[in-house]
């Protein structure tokens, strides 16, 4: 074959390798002495298999074969077929079919993709990391969400919470000509509890009052802490005051009972006033004004605090 034709190849940045008909190597750049170590003078003659013993697999028998008697190109990716020169580097591998005359030669070109596997490693290091710290950016965004808008202690959504919800729904009750109601509830005799049993019972208490309020109402309408002793329930999609006494019903079913907390018995019951838009106000804090006034005012009327008040009750 033309020498300068050789040396043109020898020059070149990749490795390259001719094969004759019997797999026999008749030319071996100096790429590919950097990278196998192996000198040209040494593996002149010699088989493919013995200079490069990956080469020594049946899909690559089979394939090499095929191609020289036929017109197609092989392709071989680092990504498919690892370790095929070194251990270390990474080579796509290309096979074209050559012909002088009745000679048929294979034409091999070893591509160095080395970096490009440790750029693309690195990429993928570097997205994990991304993944990583956004999952952790995340997961405080939550914990940051809920100390802003939740009760620690009884998981409720807090004042914060409330008044966003809460006006919303108000909005939706305006546009569409809506009902809406409210309730305050208070723990009776909290403070004594507090005082009595101390602040551990009388926490387990508000925890206790919570899962009542959550068993007691509809699964749309909205439960809150508000502060201290004291809650809100708002309840859209009212639409009259007959639909709040079924929710109110399930309210008093629960509302005086006695519990055991640390081994103490303890009476839990509840006030509760209710206000409704709009006959009672037309903003969140007007209602609740006024379902607070209606609360004090069941939890004195004949010291019976199983009365409900309101504009509409007495």
């Amino acid at each position: 074959m033309n020498r300068i034709l050789f040396d043109a190849l020898d020059n070149v940045n990749e490795g390259v390798v001719i094969l004759n008909e019997q797999f026999k190597i008749l030319f071996w750049n100096s790429y590919m002495k950097h990278i196998t170590g192996i000198g040209t003078k040494y593996i002149i003659g010699k088989s493919i298999y013995e200079a490069l013993p990956n080469f020594n697999r049946n899909y690559f028998n089979e394939s090499i074969k095929s191609l020289m008697n036929n017109e197609y190109k092989l392709f071989f990716s680092a990504t498919m077929h690892k370790d095929l020169v070194n251990d270390n580097g990474k080579f796509n591998l290309k096979i074209s079919k050559l012909e002088e005359g009745k000679s048929r030669f294979l034409f091999l070109e070893f591509i160095n993709v080395t970096n490009e596997f440790e750029r693309v490693n690195q990429l993928k290091l570097y997205i994990n990391k991304l993944f990583l710290l956004n999952k952790k950016l995340k997961d405080k965004e939550k914990v940051i969400r809920n100390l802003a808008y939740y009760d620690k202690l009884t998981g409720l959504g807090n004042r914060v919470l409330f008044y966003e919800i809460a006006e919303k729904i108000l909005d939706s009750c305006r546009r569409n000509n809506n009902m809406l109601g409210l309730m305050f509830i208070d723990v009776d005799n909290f403070k004594s509890i507090n005082d009595t049993y101390g602040h551990t019972t009388g926490d387990n208490v508000l925890v206790k009052v919570a899962d009542i309020l959550k068993k007691a109402t509809r699964k749309n309408d909205v439960i809150a802490r508000f502060g201290g002793d004291e809650f809100l329930v708002l309840l859209p999609d009212i639409k009259n005051f007959n639909n709040y006494k079924i929710i109110h019903s399930r309210i008093i079913n629960t509302k005086k009972r006695i519990i055991n907390l640390c081994g103490n018995k303890i009476n839990i019951s509840l006030s509760t006033g209710v206000s409704f838009y709009p006959q009672d106000g037309k903003s969140i804090d007007e209602l609740i004004i006024k379902a607070d006034e209606a609360m004090y005012i069941a939890k004195n009327v004949d010291g019976n605090d199983n009365c409900f008040c309101s504009k509409y009750i007495v």
